[in-house]
């Protein structure tokens, strides 16, 4: 991920990503990415979330997502 891209991601979303924003980026529909990270599986469980107990949702953080599109997360 370039620097500029990544600087407009930080400015728009300081602090976690929306699920639709995210998946265009990581290559993966917003169903099949909350899926994964519910799973657990890696990489992209280190880069996002379930939470709530009753009413699950799925939040993506933004600079391990980043970090993950830089190439500095394995």
């Amino acid at each position: 991920m370039d620097k500029k891209t990544a600087d407009q991601l930080r400015k728009e979303y300081p602090n976690y990503i929306k699920l639709e924003v995210a998946s265009k980026y990581l290559g993966v529909s917003p169903r099949q990415l909350s899926k994964l990270i519910a799973e657990g599986r890696e990489p992209f469980a280190s880069i996002g979330a379930n939470i709530g107990t009753t009413q699950r949702y799925t939040r993506i953080y933004t600079e391990p997502m980043i970090a993950l599109l830089s190439g500095e997360l394995r």
